[in-house]
């Protein structure tokens, strides 16, 4: 069954180590102070005296400080908005753009401190031999950054793939043990489907629970489902649970059509409407009010009202660890999860169409 545990491992796995975080400042700091030290000394072509050289290294420290923590933020930021493993062009494009600017902006401001604070003239060979030197420094951090983000998120990539096949085997397993025999289970449903063919209601029934079972076998291999068949098995599996309940349960579904074409994990809502229904009180004192609607066009929101029960049923263990694996794999993002006002609220990030798709 799935470990409670597993998310945690694996963040604990990915959290940078207290020694390495102070070891990555002692070196970039000491580097950068070398760097602005050297530069000071050896690549600015032109007379400075002896009280100028404070005032120089100083500007060279700040021009050094801002191109090194610059690349790194924008390093950063570039492999968090641009996939290494699917968008790698977009991903080169956007750093190679954005360190030239950083680059251009900086050496902009050093030859202006040095003309404003030294009062000296730079030609045009020294300024295009700041920009190059400053270049090469800028690609040469740029490099490093870059292959320590492509090993972190090579590792995410293998640790989610790892907690996702651990979580698909869990739920195979726990689908497989409750379908002993498929065509005995379907066969015997469709007898029984007839033998009520007088009564609306049963028929209406069973053949609920065919649905629900065919839409289990055949969505198992599956990573993802649209939007739209997983609402209208959310919705079978409503039926179901108003028969047992009646008024007692209530769910309202808010999900326009636009959003129906959307990739969604297969039965993420059902599991998320069993968790409500199996852990909370039903009754006519506290019916049980769920709501499934489209937040900010950017999330599902599975919402209800919180009631415990007493006494708890069971656990399968195929619960919110399984989505949120799933989610992780899938989407590299996180579901939301929050206890407020009496509410239990689930944030499922919408995701996007394959380009070249529209909704609806």
């Amino acid at each position: 069954m799935n470990n409670p545990n597993q998310e945690t491992d694996i963040c604990k796995v990915l959290v940078v180590p207290e020694t390495t975080r102070r070891r990555e400042y002692l070196i970039r700091y000491g580097s950068i102070l070398i760097i602005s030290l050297l530069s000071t000394w050896f690549q600015l072509d032109y007379p400075i005296g002896e009280n100028g050289f404070l005032t120089a290294f100083l500007i060279s420290l700040v021009r050094t400080t801002l191109i090194w923590n610059g690349s790194m933020m924008l390093i950063q930021y570039s492999v968090k908005r641009f996939s290494m493993f699917t968008q790698m062009t977009r991903l080169i494009l956007f750093q190679v753009f954005t360190l030239v600017l950083l680059v251009l902006v900086v050496e902009a401001g050093e030859i202006l401190a040095v003309s404003q604070l030294l009062h000296l003239h730079l030609d045009r060979g020294i300024q295009l031999g700041l920009v190059g030197a400053s270049l090469l420094i800028t690609f040469m951090i740029s490099s490093i950054y870059a292959s320590v983000s492509f090993f972190i998120n090579w590792k995410e990539d293998l640790l989610r793939a790892q907690a996702l096949q651990k979580a698909n085997l869990d739920a195979r397993y726990d689908t497989l043990r409750n379908q002993i025999n498929p065509h005995f289970l379907f066969n015997s449903l469709n007898t029984l489907a007839m033998m009520v063919n007088d009564n609306p209601d049963a028929s209406r029934y069973v053949e609920s629970i065919a649905g629900i079972m065919r839409y289990m076998l055949l969505s198992r291999d599956k990573e993802t489902v649209t939007l739209e068949e997983e609402l209208s098995i959310a919705r079978e599996y409503v039926y179901i649970q108003q028969k047992r309940f009646e008024e007692k349960l209530s769910v309202h579904f808010d999900v326009p059509e636009i959003y129906h074409a959307r990739p969604i994990p297969p039965l993420t809502l059902q599991m998320l409407l069993e968790n409500a229904i199996k852990h909370n009180e039903i009754s006519l004192a506290y019916p049980l009010r769920i709501e499934i609607a489209v937040l900010d066009n950017q999330f599902i929101r599975v919402e209800n009202e919180i009631r415990l029960k007493k006494d708890k049923e069971p656990s399968t263990g195929i619960g919110l660890e399984n989505i949120r694996n799933r989610y992780l794999f899938l989407s590299g993002k996180e579901i939301g999860v929050s206890r407020d006002n009496g509410h239990f609220t689930v944030l499922l990030p919408l995701f996007h169409l394959p380009e070249g798709e529209m909704a609806g």
